[in-house]
């Protein structure tokens, strides 16, 4: 199957092709809002959420994003008293080389005289979008990330099996795998120590984890939920070697701790920086993987969640009547394994093969449906 990306002057190589509109401070929001309204195709909106201060970590994220392989160009919309400044948001993400503009709201005289110029700006970046140079990929130019929401009994039993079936394949065939939940993995950290490629990796890792696990004590709560109960988890043990599942056999090369690009090829423990958070949900860890330059995402769920993220989702259910229920949101089928129909490996196979079918352009659900959420 021939992968054709789309080239950036970084030398970077994404699987589509988008302007980003950014907002850098709540109060913009509402106008970068209306742009995006008026140039629904071939443009995707986040930002900064919240007030003045300029907070380093949201900053860190938001700039990565705009970097992603996924844009052609970029438009930075600003109030023009905020902390962390459109210009400067602007320039940082013009060191990649692709087209940034930005605009304040202040500085161009209130909504309407931002969003005029503002359209002019965007139909500019969507022309220069339009005519980007393809070059041919192959699975070893993939990052992929993998998410897991919404998890009940058959996550851990088939869904995530199955998504680290996946990941080995792509491993071998000399791509880049992450996932992140690192409070999902408590009780994990001497299994995937074993794993790590060298010393560093394996401290990375056991340091990543207890530090979840301590966060999860001061906060008084661990990574459980009603509907984990619901689905028939009984402890978070059982949720925990769930997502290990994950995680597929190769070896760990490290973790991921600010937003950059994976250094060397493989498997990837992600972790993000503290305190960057912009969204709440599953969408956030599917935003953090796109910051570190994934170009899409496996996302199991067992209770259903439909959420997507600025890269493209492949939504994998193994519940059998949750998929009855929600099967017009769900990319991979994966009752099969739970009915006895079909190995783990046989559907970690039909999903390698459905990745390289959406890296070279096949849209997933969330994508036909605009869930774009960030």
């Amino acid at each position: 199957m021939e992968i054709l990306g789309y080239l950036r002057p970084d030398g970077q190589v994404g699987i589509r092709n988008h302007v980003a509109i950014i907002y850098s401070v709540h109060c913009s929001m509402v106008v970068a809002q209306k742009l995006r309204d008026l140039f629904p195709v071939g443009t995707q909106l986040f930002g900064i959420p919240g007030g003045c201060g300029l907070r380093q970590a949201p900053f860190n994220k938001v700039t990565a994003l705009g970097k992603h392989s996924s844009f052609a160009g970029a438009l930075v919309v600003g109030l023009g008293c905020e902390g962390a400044d459109a210009y400067m948001i602007a320039e940082e993400i013009a060191k990649s080389g692709k087209p940034v503009e930005a605009i304040k709201i202040n500085e161009e005289g209130g909504d309407l005289k931002t969003i005029e110029k503002g359209s002019r700006i965007l139909v500019r970046l969507l022309q220069h979008a339009s005519i980007a140079e393809r070059v041919k990929m192959t699975p070893a130019d993939l990052i992929v990330g993998q998410e897991c929401g919404g998890s009940d009994a058959t996550s851990g039993l088939a869904s995530n099996p199955i998504t680290g079936v996946a990941a080995d394949l792509l491993i071998e065939a000399g791509g880049t795998y992450m996932h992140s939940e690192t409070s999902e993995l408590l009780g994990c950290a001497d299994v995937l120590a074993a794993r790590a490629v060298n010393e560093e990796a394996a401290r990375d890792i056991r340091e990543a984890i207890e530090e979840a696990e301590r966060a999860s004590f001061a906060l008084g709560r661990f990574s459980w939920g009603y509907g984990n109960i619901l689905g028939g988890l009984t402890s978070i043990e059982e949720k925990s070697y769930g997502c290990l599942s994950k995680s597929g056999t190769k070896p760990l090369q490290g973790v991921l701790k600010t937003y950059e690009c994976p250094p060397r090829k493989g498997y990837w423990v992600q972790v993000g920086e503290p305190g960057s958070g912009t969204f709440h949900g599953d969408p956030e860890g599917i935003n953090q993987f796109a910051a570190c330059g994934a170009h899409l995402s496996y996302f199991t769920t067992g209770c259903g969640s439909t959420t997507g993220g600025l890269i493209p989702v492949i939504k994998v259910i193994a519940n059998p009547q949750r998929m009855q229920l929600i099967a017009d949101n769900a990319d991979l089928d994966a009752t099969p394994v739970i009915r006895g129909e079909k190995t783990i490996q046989e559907m970690g196979a039909e999903l390698y093969q459905l990745t390289l079918e959406v890296a070279a352009g096949k849209l997933t659900k969330s994508e036909i449906y605009q869930h774009f959420e960030a």
